[in-house]
């Protein structure tokens, strides 16, 4: 009988207070945490090549990219880093509601950061047949912002490297 995976995020850890100090734990027999809270019977070796790896909410797991119904890309233009401080919106039920005026956002269900932006969006692209042309276009904006601002940072965050794989 195989394993029921249903969430949209596994982790590998879980944070707790032990009345002194958050701390990641681990099941000892490798099993995952569902939304990283719940202990579960799924191992990585479990879950299906749909859910990327990193980290997400501090902790080390796996997000699903497939039944995404609507990302929305929230750069950051006040800092010296690449994706560090941007997010991505990710929403796996109903259209992401922006409210510029309060600067708001409703109607996502997980929200990544990080260098784990690119890896998902492409995922989402390939497992979900969602359309990521602007989010990748607004990611190589990003990319511009920085290298005219902040050029050594630039460099060391971004370099050479292409952001994503063009199709041949």
């Amino acid at each position: 009988m195989g394993k029921r995976i249903k969430a949209n995020l596994y982790t590998e850890t879980k944070i707790i207070w032990n009345g002194y100090e958050h701390l990641a734990v681990r099941n000892d027999d490798g099993t995952l945490f569902s939304q990283g809270h719940y202990k579960t019977h799924i191992l990585p070796a479990d879950l299906p090549e749909w859910y990327v790896y990193g980290r997400y909410y501090r902790n080390f797991g796996y997000l699903s990219a497939k039944g995404v119904r609507h990302l929305h890309y929230h750069p950051n233009f006040f800092t010296n880093h690449f994706l560090k401080d941007d997010f991505l919106f990710i929403s796996y039920s109903e259209k992401i509601i922006l409210n510029e005026d309060v600067l708001k956002i409703a109607g996502y269900d997980e929200r990544i950061c990080g260098s784990e932006i690119i890896a998902f969006v492409i995922a989402a692209e390939k497992y979900s047949e969602y359309d990521v042309s602007e989010i990748k276009e607004a990611i190589k904006n990003k990319s511009q912002w920085l290298k005219e601002h902040f050029p050594d940072d630039y460099e060391r965050e971004v370099g050479c490297q292409p952001l994503f794989q063009e199709s041949v």
